[in-house]
């Protein structure tokens, strides 16, 4: 039964309203009776009318302010207006509050009946029209589950499909890929994604099954009812489509389409073979449809020559020698296309490369962000790139910036290195410990520690000690130098410490040696 509420200010319209009409017959209640559009509208959250019938002249509020307010609070509510001949004019001016129907106030009320099934006939189509839309978001939901892996269960997938009245044979899997700048606001990707699936809707017509959006800039479509022999006919359909594309939005679309499926079990493999099927060609932007097609080994396809020159790059990089870093990258990418890494695969290369460069700079004390001026998780960033040329560029600026800001830290490492021997050299006889030469030299004391040894082989302090020990010999048999005036030019403070230092070095005293 749907449920009405009436409105009118005059009590015999009231009782004429709801006696001269046989509710009944018109699978109808009435609900509430009011005196004025407020008492109305008091009411409306209570009584949750379906039609509401109200007289256009009332005190407090009258018809056209109800309708204003049920269609400003978008509620589901079908209203009709009662008005009489002399204010029809301003009747009318409740069309844009989307009133049903009108009905002048005759004595019996003609037209009313004609108005209720208009009303109905109104409420009946917007319930199919949110039943429908309800489908379409619970279907979605479930694809989207099923390609998460969230839904998993094949019996909990067959079960949730047929609750949705879906029922597939002879389906595929597209992946569809298009490229956003990554400041694209959502108004605009939601209006490419619906875009592209009216285009698919036109071209597929009742073939288009559902559609996902995966990622911001990636889509499955699921096709049902296909012909044994569909890849022809696919393969047109899609030029159609990533043709209009071009044509209308200004995108170009890339599409990976799986083999033909029977079982609903085999919806996530499928996505996944579609997945395989669009990365395959990432190299090579010209080939916008690809198919997916068995490759035994297809997992194991990596090829020793990529590996040795990526081994190769990256010795280049450690190195600091980026224009031959570059031109190996190159050669990598191009062993990558001939051994047919996809997408995903040249992407983990890159994130592996990138792991490597953060390595060599934290041996200089450096980090990725600060040599190449990127901002946020360059392993996000690597991942996330539509096209070859993004990848290419963001990987190229990656492995420049590491190799110059490697070299361009060798050079003040061999600098450093070079100052601390000579402020060695200079000072042996008033510098005791590594803080003393780093706070000199300007750097910090276990950073330099570290590169000294590497550089050398010694620490700094055997370093100064040997200096020491060289002047000490040439103090000691040069001239006519006492012994405690060679420890004090030395800077020991004694010289039973001098004496000790000196024969632990040489293995004789410096009286002996002298």
């Amino acid at each position: 039964m749907y449920r009405v509420m009436l409105a009118d200010d005059e009590p015999i319209v009231r009782k004429a309203l709801t006696t001269l009409t046989n509710w009944q017959e018109l699978e109808c209640e009435v609900v509430y009776v009011a005196a004025n559009g407020q008492e109305l509208i008091d009411h409306l959250e209570s009584e949750k009318p379906d039609i509401v019938v109200t007289d256009i002249r009332m005190p407090v509020k009258d018809g056209i302010e109800v309708a204003k307010y049920i269609q400003e609070k978008e509620l589901p509510i079908e209203v009709i207006i009662l008005t009489a001949y002399a204010d029809f004019s301003y009747a009318q001016s409740a069309v844009k509050y989307n009133v049903v129907d009108y009905v002048t106030k005759t004595g019996a009320f003609d037209g009313l009946i004609a108005a209720v099934e208009k009303a109905k006939q109104s409420l009946k189509a917007r319930s199919e029209r949110l039943q429908k839309s309800d489908r379409t978001v619970l279907a979605e939901n479930l694809f989207k589950g099923i390609l998460d892996g969230s839904v998993y269960d094949t019996q909990e997938i067959a079960e949730k499909l047929a609750d949705l009245d879906i029922h597939m044979d002879r389906f595929a899997v597209l992946v569809l890929q298009y490229r956003l700048e990554a400041n694209v606001k959502r108004e605009r990707r939601d209006k490419i994604y619906h875009s592209l699936m009216n285009f698919y809707s036109m071209v597929f017509g009742s073939q288009l099954l559902q559609g996902v959006l995966v990622r911001r800039n990636m889509a499955a479509v699921f096709l049902n009812g296909l012909n044994e022999d569909y890849a022809e006919q696919l393969r047109r359909q899609c030029v159609q489509v990533t043709d209009m594309m071009d044509n209308f939005m200004g995108l170009q679309v890339y599409i990976g389409v799986s083999s033909l499926w029977r079982s609903t079990a085999g919806i996530k493999a499928a996505y996944e073979e579609a997945e395989y099927a669009l990365g395959k060609d990432f190299l090579d932007r010209r080939v916008k449809i690809n198919f997916y097609r068995e490759e035994p080994g297809r997992s194991e396809l990596l090829s020793a020559k990529a590996e040795e020159e990526t081994d190769r790059l990256c010795q280049e990089i450690q190195k600091g020698h980026a224009d031959e870093a570059i031109k190996l990258f190159q050669q990598v990418l191009e062993r990558q296309k001939e051994s047919g890494y996809t997408a995903n695969m040249i992407k983990n290369s890159g994130i592996q490369i990138q792991n490597n460069c953060r390595k060599y700079l934290s041996t200089h004390g450096k980090n990725l962000y600060e040599a190449t001026g990127l901002s946020h998780s360059i392993t996000h960033q690597i991942y996330e790139c539509q096209l070859a040329e993004d990848y290419i560029r963001l990987m190229e600026r990656i492995i420049r910036h590491t190799a110059e800001g490697i070299h361009q830290a060798a050079d003040r490492r061999n600098s450093l290195i070079r100052d601390c021997e000579n402020y060695i050299s200079e000072h042996y006889d008033n510098c005791t410990s590594v803080a003393d030469i780093a706070r000199a030299i300007g750097t910090n004391s276990s950073y330099l520690s570290r590169i000294f040894k590497e550089a050398t082989g010694r620490t700094i302090i055997q370093t100064l000690n040997r200096r020491k020990i060289e002047k000490a010999k040439e103090f000691l048999t040069g001239g006519d130098m006492k012994i405690y005036e060679v420890a004090d030019a030395l800077g020991f403070e004694n010289t039973t410490y001098f004496s000790h230092f000196f024969k632990k070095h040489t293995g004789v005293s410096p009286k002996d040696y002298k």
